[in-house]
């Protein structure tokens, strides 16, 4: 998989405050050379730059009648980047508290049709699977697979939990009736590879489905206005993870803080050739 979108923008110039989605119709040609650049490392599976294209998070910038064209444009960038080989997954964060999910997740759903699955990220309950899983009922075999990632933190004896309490154990029982076609761990603070480990190995022993890891490259500090630093560098962060691969993960790749330094570094761990293939749907 490939790593962090927000830390390329941030590199690309993004400023504090301003919509990072609405670059894909203002500033494609960046956003574009994002995924070209994870490609060109040996990324197989690109995210598209969606996570806060929900309705609630647009209306703040007074974008929400945008919704769907921001959608459109995002996924087109990042196939014209990914070619008919690799797989395009719309990304979405939490949908927000105040929004009303059940009219949301069949806008999003709608919107990310043309995707090869729909990662729903960093959640910490259900409720937004909750609302994508009976929207999805409503569509048959017609709608794109559905990944679930969730966020842990760590609990007060040191154990991952999500905000809520979870355990990754309890959040891997209750998936698979929601038809979830794969589970995974993204950022999380103070989360380092042996946590990342725990987690997957607390997924693996209550779940079949497959399984993915996205950490972070470490906690971050405040670096300026609209900036922060990540301390771990692409090789210590890329041998962390590829420990993981020991507990039996489908797919590995970056979230905050990453950069296609991280997932080249990543990719020579795992293979010394960027493959010309990968499977599609």
């Amino acid at each position: 998989m490939d790593g962090a979108m927000g830390t390329e923008l941030q590199r690309a110039g993004i400023n504090e405050g301003e919509c990072y989605e609405l670059w894909n119709l203002t500033r494609p040609a960046v956003v574009g050379g994002i995924h070209e650049r994870y490609v060109a490392a040996g990324a197989e599976v690109l995210l598209t730059n969606t996570f806060q294209a929900r309705a609630e998070a647009l209306a703040r910038h007074r974008l929400a009648e945008k919704q769907a064209e921001i959608m459109a444009a995002a996924i087109a960038l990042a196939r014209a980047a990914a070619g008919p080989q690799r797989w395009v997954v719309a990304a979405l964060g939490p949908v927000g508290p105040k929004a009303d999910r059940a009219v949301e997740a069949r806008r999003l759903l709608a919107a990310a049709a043309d995707a090869d699955a729909i990662l729903l990220e960093t959640q910490s309950d259900l409720a937004d699977l909750e609302a994508i899983a009976a929207a999805r009922d409503q569509w048959a075999d017609t709608a794109p697979p559905l990944f679930v990632s969730f966020t842990f933190r760590r609990g007060p004896a040191g154990q991952p939990e999500t905000i809520h309490g979870r355990s990754p154990a309890q959040c891997a029982r209750h998936l698979e009736r929601f038809g979830v076609a794969a589970l995974g761990v993204n950022c999380g603070r103070d989360i380092d590879a042996d946590t990342i480990l725990a987690i997957v190995r607390g997924y693996r022993d209550n779940t079949g489905l497959p399984l993915f890891a996205r950490p972070n490259a470490g906690t971050p500090r405040r670096a300026g206005v609209g900036r922060w630093e990540y301390p771990l560098s692409p090789t210590i962060w890329a041998e962390g993870l590829a420990r993981v691969l020991d507990a039996r993960v489908a797919m590995i790749g970056g979230c905050c803080g990453t950069t296609p330094e991280h997932i080249a570094a990543l990719r020579r761990l795992i293979s010394p050739t960027t493959p010309d293939t990968a499977p599609r749907r």
